[in-house]
C-alpha cells in the first residue's frame, strides 16, 4: 500500500482510468455518480466525495501524492473516508508535502456541509 501509487473516480462502480498523474504518482478519472455510501471506498484507498453524506462525484487515491491539485475534486470535497489497509493517510494543505499537514487513521470517516482541501498527500504509520 505504501509503494502503490494510484487514483481512480468510479461511476455506477466502472473504474474510469485516464493518465497519470503529475511526477507519475497514478492513474485519474472522474464521474458523477448516484448517491453512494462510505462502504463504497474500497479496502487501500482514500475516498472522496464532492456532496455531504458520501454523494456527488468520487475519487480515490493510493500511494504518494505530491500533486493533488491537478485534480479539482481534492480542493473541493465534503465528504472522505479513509480505507486504508495497513496506512495512516497524512494530508498536506501545500503541494510537495510541506504546510499544515494532519494525519487520518485507517477507517476514519467524515462528512459535512464544510469543504475541505487537500493538496498533497503520504502514507504514513505503515504497519
Amino acid at each position: 500500500m505504501c509503494t502503490t501509487r494510484k487514483f481512480a473516480a468510479v461511476a455506477g462502480g466502472i473504474a474510469l482510468t485516464g493518465g497519470l498523474l503529475a511526477g507519475g504518482a497514478g492513474a485519474a478519472g472522474a464521474a458523477e455518480v448516484a448517491p453512494t455510501a462510505a462502504s463504497d471506498c474500497g479496502e487501500g484507498w482514500y475516498c472522496v466525495w464532492t456532496g455531504e453524506n458520501y454523494t456527488g462525484t468520487k475519487a480515490q487515491i493510493a500511494g504518494n501524492n505530491a500533486d493533488l491539485t491537478v485534480y479539482p475534486i481534492f480542493q473541493k470535497f465534503k465528504s472522505r473516508y479513509q480505507h486504508g489497509r495497513n496506512c495512516d493517510f497524512k494530508w498536506f494543505s501545500e503541494k510537495n508535502y510541506k504546510g499544515n499537514s494532519g494525519v487520518i487513521k485507517r477507517g476514519s470517516k467524515l462528512t459535512g456541509p464544510e469543504i475541505r482541501t487537500i493538496k498533497s498527500n503520504k502514507w504514513v504509520n505503515c504497519v
